[in-house]
């Protein structure tokens, strides 16, 4: 079921969760909040504080415009944005299909406390947050709780009865609907209102137009959808003849949605235009005036500047910002745009997440920048970009336009992939060369009573090659450190064979006969036995076999009880069988 709400937002899912709070592991927001916050469950809501952040001032805020995204879903859903404190709409802002990564604008009025909820209805979903500007109280955009306008699927109600069950839109097909007088839009005054447009069943790929009533059609389009998907996208549409605005579906028939989510007066701070095409990277195909047409897809990393001043009715100057639509179609690779204006920094948030291959619209409100530019970027790959614009507004009071900027990111760093397991090599008895047959680093075996080993220096026979050397007369683990200086390493078979060392998943509190290293095969503490004469132990800092790795030792020269405290600095301990089985008190 789709749903909608009156905010504008970029809603993009993908790439959310309920406290707000901030999270180490979590990917980066403008301030920290809001950040690895976990993703949203089925009917779960997340308040979501807009005002003091991003650029929107603490007071003052009617509604902000966002950009939304939802990634990472477990199953068909939506979302709904809405005033945080207010009852949540029968309205959608973004639909998406499990896996799906989704972006919507949103122009969302700001709730209690500074807020807006997001509700997810059903699985679970990653939502991202990017502020684009507000919006001032008392202003010239009147923000409004969403209401259904338009609903072709049958059994599914508007907020008024009108334009509900009518059927779905055919090919080359146009549908005027009435917007002026309903949802809370005044029957008068009215020069354009901001929708929420959903396509959803389409029997084949389409795309729909919309544009004010008694105009001529234009060549743009403001949503893309293939065929079975649903796929929403805001538009801020100018109000024709009739109070009407006009819907032109392409090919196929498909199910189309509207909600009003808020309304522009005439003569206010937001001029409507009819769309018209700035931008058309794709070869044959024009735009309004002939400029930036064909100039191919933007590229791995690319930037590309577009000109927007002086273009499809937007003046030549005294423009604070413009709205847009833009859409990514004939990408070769998993990708994002970002646009923002030219000038500023690049920001790390998004406007439109796209697949290969996939046609993807979102719209965006964008200041305009350096030399009457905006700027658009794409992450990777490939992909022809297509920019339609659809109104302005002018420097001063009525929009703030922003930088872009990221108010809530749900997803959690995933941690580092764990390392490859070590490779084990088998040592074999016998004399090995250290570099060649060996290499350096700590070796183990389940040894029994007579193992002898001895590193090397050199391979004279002398015993001036011996650097240092062990004799184990009981059964239980040997462990040696070969030291990448040492020329040679041999053993005897009583001590098996020799494998890299690997550390067990977790320590035991109980010691037997044998070496152990402290923290890995022991747990570091104190120790007790009841030991027989002749009992040796060693506090060890180190494997090699020198006595300068020995901290301290004790030869138990009569039967009883023993203690020992192993300390965490240890690397090892070591004890024989004569000192029977250690517990840890």
């Amino acid at each position: 079921m789709l749903r909608a709400v009156v905010v504008f937002v970029w809603v993009t899912v993908a790439l959310v969760a309920m406290p707000s709070s901030v999270s180490a592991e979590g990917f980066p927001t403008t301030d920290g909040q809001f950040s690895g916050v976990g993703p949203i469950g089925p009917s779960g809501v997340l308040n979501l504080t807009v005002i003091g952040r991003g650029g929107v001032p603490s007071v003052g805020v009617d509604a902000v415009a966002i950009n939304v995204t939802a990634t990472e879903s477990t199953a068909e859903s939506f979302l709904t944005v809405y005033p945080a404190g207010t009852a949540r709409p029968t309205a959608s802002n973004l639909n998406f299909r499990a896996g799906q990564t989704n972006p919507n604008m949103v122009i969302a009025k700001v709730g209690l406390g500074g807020q807006i909820s997001i509700f997810n209805n059903s699985g679970t979903v990653e939502v991202i947050v990017d502020v684009l500007g507000w919006f001032p109280t008392g202003g010239s955009f009147t923000s409004l709780s969403p209401a259904r306008l338009f609903e072709s699927r049958s059994g599914l109600p508007t907020v008024d009865g009108q334009y509900t069950g009518v059927g779905s839109v055919g090919a080359g097909q146009i549908t005027d609907v009435v917007v002026t007088g309903r949802g809370g839009v005044p029957p008068t005054g009215v020069d354009a209102v901001a929708l929420n447009v959903t396509a959803t069943g389409p029997s084949l790929d389409t795309y729909l137009t919309v544009w004010p009533s008694g105009a001529d059609r234009p060549t743009a389009s403001n949503l893309n959808v293939a065929a079975g998907q649903t796929r929403p996208n805001m538009v801020i549409a100018k109000v024709g003849v009739g109070g009407s605005v006009s819907v032109f579906n392409f090919s196929g028939s498909t199910d189309v949605i509207i909600d009003v989510l808020g309304w522009f007066p005439t003569g206010g701070s937001f001029t409507s235009t009819t769309p018209a095409r700035l931008l058309e990277s794709r070869s044959g195909l024009v735009t309004v005036d002939g400029q930036f047409n064909g100039t191919g897809p933007l590229g791995s990393g690319g930037t590309l500047q577009l000109s927007v001043l002086g273009r499809g009715g937007v003046p030549g100057s005294g423009v604070g910002a413009v709205a847009v639509n833009v859409t990514s179609t004939g990408a070769t690779a998993e990708s994002y745009l970002t646009a923002w204006p030219t000038g500023a920094i690049r920001p790390t948030a998004s406007n439109l997440n796209f697949t290969v291959g996939q046609t993807t619209p979102n719209m965006a409100i964008v200041p305009v920048g350096s030399g009457g530019q905006i700027s658009l970027f794409n992450f990777a790959g490939t992909t022809d970009v297509i920019v339609d614009v659809l109104g302005w507004f002018p420097t001063g009071p009525g929009f703030a336009g922003l930088t872009p900027a990221r108010l809530l990111d749900t997803r959690v760093v995933p941690p580092p992939p764990p390392p490859p397991p070590p490779t084990i090599v088998t040592l074999r008895p016998g004399t090995l060369i250290v570099g060649t047959n060996v290499a350096p680093g700590r070796y183990v075996a389940n040894a029994s009573d007579g193992c002898y080993w001895e590193r090397l220096s050199g391979f004279s026979g002398s015993s001036g090659d011996r650097i240092t050397n062990d004799f184990q007369s009981y059964n239980g683990r040997s462990i040696v450190d070969i030291l990448p200086t040492d020329a040679g390493f041999s053993f005897d078979s009583d001590c098996g064979n020799f494998q890299t060392y690997v550390p067990p998943t977790a320590p035991s509190s109980v010691i037997v006969p044998g070496a152990h290293v402290v923290g890995a095969h022991i747990t570091p503490g104190t120790y007790v036995t009841n030991a027989a004469s002749g009992c040796y132990w060693e506090r060890l800092r180190g494997f090699s076999g020198s006595s300068s790795d020995r901290i301290t030792n004790d030869f138990v020269s009569s039967a009883g009880q023993v203690i020992v405290s192993i300390a965490p600095s240890d690397i090892g301990f070591s004890a024989d069988d004569q000192c029977g089985t250690w517990t840890r008190l």
